[in-house]
């Protein structure tokens, strides 16, 4: 019986969220809300960082954000910040003192789980976790955990669009 609810649990959290990125709205930490197809569908790749200040593995994360705009800088780089560990909205009062004090030189955007999970087209299992948008603002690519800037750069220079099996998963 254990196993069966594993099994069903996992299903259900890796079932697409059905939502159009392009068509949200969300606050920047200026208090601006903005339409997220601003900055995701204009004919660029985009990496999202799905992070909170308060969760350290976010902030290990971010210098390597930071050496992945430096290395590609036509290529965007968004955040999107929710509370942690609650996953609740995101602190704006948090978020600006920790950006006072180290400048991320990105668009930074607040949301909640529900928002989270709907912006990157899945159910937000964990942060830190970067999601790539292709240039048309299809989510191709979310990894979950500290990733390596190398493995972004990769994904992104060998895609191909008859090839990528993540690229059915939106159609």
């Amino acid at each position: 019986m254990t196993r069966i609810i594993l099994i069903i649990f996992i299903l259900f959290i890796s079932l697409p969220i059905k939502a159009d990125v392009l068509d949200m709205r969300l606050v920047n930490v200026n208090g601006v809300e903005e339409p997220i197809s601003d900055y995701i569908g204009n004919g660029q790749w985009v990496v999202v960082n799905v992070w909170s200040p308060s969760c350290s593995a976010c902030r290990i994360e971010l210098p390597q954000i930071k050496k992945f705009i430096a290395r590609n800088p036509n290529i965007p780089v968004l955040g999107l910040t929710l509370d942690f560990p609650s996953f609740a909205y995101g602190k704006m009062d948090i978020i600006r003192d920790f950006i006072s004090k180290n400048p991320l030189g990105y668009p930074l955007f607040l949301a909640d789980f529900d928002q989270a999970s709907e912006f990157i087209g899945l159910r937000l299992v964990g942060i830190p976790l970067i999601a790539i948008y292709h240039p048309d603002g299809r989510p191709l690519a979310r990894w979950p955990g500290v990733v390596e800037i190398e493995e972004i750069e990769k994904f992104i220079a060998n895609f191909e669009e008859d090839t990528n099996p993540l690229s059915a998963e939106f159609d």
